[in-house]
């Protein structure tokens, strides 16, 4: 964890604040299993409609001008492509 009980203590004390290391610990929150609630895995069942990639590919040709391509796909193969 980054910012333990007694990185907190340090920086209350810092900015003025008396308070014990002990009360910082009392009031953060658990980390016992996943602190989010949530797992990977249910995060992206839940979101898998709305999770799209994007991309923009420049390739010079050998005139030196440069061809432009862009792609958006979406997870579940749908796919929007065009070229300039």
């Amino acid at each position: 964890m980054l910012w333990g009980a007694p990185r907190i203590h340090g920086e209350l004390l810092k900015l003025g604040f008396a308070v014990a290391q002990s009360t910082v610990a009392k009031y953060m929150a658990s980390t016992d299993g996943c602190p989010c609630g949530q797992s990977w895995g249910t995060f992206l069942r839940n979101h898998l409609p709305q999770i799209a990639a994007m991309d923009l590919f420049v390739v010079p040709t050998i005139g030196f001008d440069l061809c432009m391509f862009w792609s958006l796909s979406g997870w579940l193969g749908a796919s929007l492509s065009g070229s300039t």
